[in-house]
């Protein structure tokens, strides 16, 4: 449960900036694509707001999803701490 939530977390953390920097950089493909498409992609400061959200939906889970898999591999090849049983005297 703690590296799923660590998971979304970081997934955010890095989407969201990261889908900004995405976003302002298409500003030029978008502003090329207006007259095929006909409709306004981008202003003089930036994309569409609607653009930075379909760049946040799509990026968002897909750096979940890389996250998620890295800590599950992770996790998986982690040694496993064995317990000694019974538990050792110390006062012997």
């Amino acid at each position: 449960m703690k590296r799923l939530a660590f998971a979304i977390a970081l997934a955010v953390l890095i989407g969201v900036p990261g889908g900004w920097v995405i976003a302002m950089l298409l500003t030029p493909a978008l502003w090329r694509l207006e007259p095929i498409v006909h409709m306004e992609l981008a202003g003089h400061s930036g994309p569409s707001d609607w653009i930075f959200y379909l760049v946040w939906l799509i990026l968002i889970p897909l750096l979940f999803g890389i996250l998620w898999y890295w800590l599950r591999e992770k996790a998986a090849k982690a040694p496993h701490r064995v317990e000694s049983w019974p538990a050792a005297k110390s006062n012997e």
